[in-house]
């Protein structure tokens, strides 16, 4: 009799370990697949904002000049500081999300003209002022990725992030200009007087200078961004909508080229006297549709 039941028992043993060892698989299975590993929730925001933009000089006042020793004559060429008056920026942005970290697409558009000193008026240059004021449009596009700057759950209310990419500026002038240089010749004595004084020179302390200018027309530079922004969503299920709020700064360089080089020298030194990084400063609030929980 006590055989029996150590018999039955042990059969049972062997049917539960049997059952244990069939399930184990598939659970495994279920946790992991290197095929398909598990994702983050997946969503797609896409998103229409306008707001303000802010441009920072395209050159700085640039002075060149010296007086002659032997003419006495000061020559000097100034180069007038340049900037992007913008009107009001329009913008499209389209992220897709898994989890808390994002792939983003931009496009945005802005117009008004290119100033001198912060006033849209006719610019002075070599060939003569131009007709009016230069009027121009502003298109840039980048794409680049996106970090939640909070663990992602299902239909947040509150989602910040912040954002960086790379792309391109283009600026569509619709003059062509040269930059705004302009030559000035001040006579003064000469410090030998027995010297004539000669009025059609170029030089500056007896030595030649080219100045090499490229005209203004369709520019494009490239550029990168980085930013930081919050949706204040309304969920509704599946999909929702809700407010965006942005604030970004896209940088590139001077789309001016201006190269002086001295002649008649065994170097071939060329100084750029162009302006420095141009940073575009963008606040804007819109309209943000999200899909996907």
């Amino acid at each position: 009799m006590k055989e029996s039941n150590v018999r039955r028992h042990d059969r049972l043993r062997l049917l539960l370990l049997s059952v244990v060892l069939s399930c184990l698989p598939g659970s495994a299975a279920a946790q992991w697949d290197p095929f398909d590993p598990p994702r983050d929730p997946g969503h797609l925001d896409v998103s229409g904002t306008a707001g303000l933009r802010l441009s920072t000089d395209w050159s700085n006042l640039i002075l060149l000049g010296s007086v002659s020793p032997a003419t006495g004559a000061l020559e000097q060429v100034l180069g007038r500081d340049l900037v992007f008056m913008p009107g009001p920026v329009f913008d499209a942005t389209v992220m897709y999300w898994e989890g808390r970290y994002g792939f983003r697409t931009h496009a945005g558009f802005s117009r008004k003209c290119l100033a001198i000193a912060g006033r849209c008026v006719a610019i002075p240059t070599l060939d003569g002022p131009t007709r009016g004021s230069v009027s121009m449009d502003a298109y840039s596009a980048d794409v680049g990725g996106a970090f939640g700057l909070r663990e992602y759950h299902r239909n947040p209310w509150v989602w910040p992030y912040v954002f960086f990419g790379f792309g391109a500026v283009t600026y569509d002038i619709k003059q062509n200009i040269s930059p705004p240089l302009q030559m000035f010749i001040e006579q003064r004595p000469p410090a030998n007087a027995d010297v004539t004084v000669n009025k059609n020179f170029t030089g500056f302390g007896g030595q030649t200078l080219l100045i090499a200018i490229d005209e203004l027309g369709l520019e494009t530079k490239f550029a990168m961004n980085f930013g930081v922004g919050t949706d204040l969503r309304v969920p509704l299920g599946a999909a929702g909508v809700g407010l965006r709020l942005e604030l970004s700064d896209t940088m590139h360089g001077s789309p001016l080229n201006i190269q002086v080089a001295e002649l008649n020298t065994v170097t071939d030194d060329v100084v750029r006297a162009n302006g420095g990084l141009v940073h575009n400063l963008r606040a804007s609030a819109g309209l943000v549709l999200h899909f996907g929980r």
